[in-house]
């Protein structure tokens, strides 16, 4: 089980959409924060690297081209429930297993703290969200990724949270957590503040920078500019400003 959290504004579903294209994994995704036409034209603009505000029109104008091109993403089923229960969780990875004669390689929830609030107490249902996904990823061998908030406050880390600003102090079960956020100057930073199997920084001080246009909602590896001075040319020197 994994975890991305940031503050709201942080990127957390192109950055959760792209990995999923990436990918290319049979994945059942909950997706509570965003509706079905933000997720398709994002989809869309990530697959063909074409402005949002064009794709929501392919969406509205031209539903046959739309359709053509979202059939290329099969590998991902949908659920778009504002706010599913973790009975409703476990339902639809049962009726994945029904239809397709197994289970998904992965399950990602796109907001954790949507999840289970039947009960009143978001802190109690978020923390029995943490070990039912544990139980989930046990019986289903799937990857269960949850996208979940950092607090949002003077005292959280700018521009990665560190691993004690998750919401709900939730870090204890994910296997591996990363944060996200973005500087002043509207740069998307990631860092790894927990991983079981490698060095972390709970601290979120060894952030580095992602490539990041979202106008197509596009989030890919981190390409400096003037990397060599050119043929012949005098290597680019890196300082702290380049976000190395």
């Amino acid at each position: 089980m994994s975890m991305l959290a940031g503050i709201p504004g942080s990127h957390k579903t192109r950055i959760v959409l792209n990995a999923m294209v990436n990918m290319k994994v049979p994945t059942l995704a909950f997706s509570t924060d965003s509706d079905q036409d933000t997720v398709a034209s994002r989809l869309l603009a990530i697959n063909t690297r074409t402005p949002t505000e064009v794709t929501e029109q392919w969406l509205r104008q031209e539903p046959d081209k739309a359709k053509r091109l979202l059939a290329t993403l099969d590998f991902l089923r949908w659920d778009f429930m504002p706010d599913p229960s973790l009975d409703d969780v476990w339902l639809s990875a049962y009726a994945y297993h029904e239809t397709e004669g197994r289970y998904p390689d992965q399950i990602v929830v796109d907001i954790a703290s949507d999840i289970g609030h039947d009960t009143g107490d978001e802190w109690g249902s978020l923390r029995d969200l943490m070990r039912q996904s544990k139980v989930l990823a046990r019986e289903t061998g799937a990857h269960v990724l949850l996208v979940h908030h950092a607090s949002d406050s003077e005292r959280t880390k700018r521009p990665c949270p560190r691993r004690s600003d998750i919401h709900g102090k939730v870090a204890a079960i994910p296997e591996l957590i990363v944060t996200c956020g973005v500087t002043a100057s509207e740069e998307l930073h990631v860092a790894c503040v927990k991983n079981r199997h490698a060095r972390a920084d709970a601290d979120a001080n060894g952030h580095f920078p992602m490539q990041l246009d979202a106008a197509t909602s596009f989030v890919g590896d981190y390409v400096p500019r003037n990397l060599y001075g050119g043929w012949g040319g005098d290597q680019h020197d890196y300082t702290e400003r380049d976000g190395w």
